[in-house]
């Protein structure tokens, strides 16, 4: 298993990680940020959540593509 954690915070809602990793990540139509894709999220949680090991590679990639490195993968 692996954590995804993003500091939504930081995010500038660029879509790089949705659209490489939308499995893991989704637009959030509140406020245009990244989030926990709604099928992962645990608890509600629009900013972290555990994937197996399978996920977690495109997770990384979608982390990986984002300009601001605000999303870890653990």
């Amino acid at each position: 298993m692996a954590t995804v954690k993003i500091d939504r915070d930081g995010c500038i809602g660029c879509g790089m990680c949705w659209n490489v990793c939308p499995d893991v990540y989704e637009q959030d139509a509140d406020d245009g940020k990244s989030r926990i894709a709604e099928a992962l999220r645990q608890n509600g949680a629009l900013d972290q959540a555990e994937v197996d090991e399978s996920t977690a590679d495109c997770a990384r990639q979608g982390a990986d593509a984002c300009p601001v490195s605000v999303i870890s993968v653990e």
